[in-house]
């Protein structure tokens, strides 16, 4: 996991849903710093947050861990 490559996709998909760190973090019930952290490549979150981290951002959570996501492949994901 590189920490930078997935602060960047959080903040990525956190702004494309119009989202503060805010209010993600009251999402996951966690400080607005933690975010904060996560985007700026400081930390990573959580595993027990990955799950409901990528259930908020609509990811998945290998998506997460690669810093990388292309919706076609998720897409294809959903068919089967």
């Amino acid at each position: 996991m590189n920490n930078t490559n997935t602060g960047n996709l959080i903040r990525e998909l956190r702004k494309e849903k119009s989202m503060t760190q805010k209010e993600l973090a009251d999402l996951l019930n966690i400080t607005d710093r933690a975010v904060s952290k996560w985007e700026r490549g400081l930390c990573v979150p959580d595993i027990s947050l990955l799950e409901p981290l990528a259930v908020i951002l609509n990811v998945n959570v290998s998506d997460l861990i690669s810093g990388e996501h292309d919706p076609k492949k998720f897409k294809a994901m959903e068919i089967y």
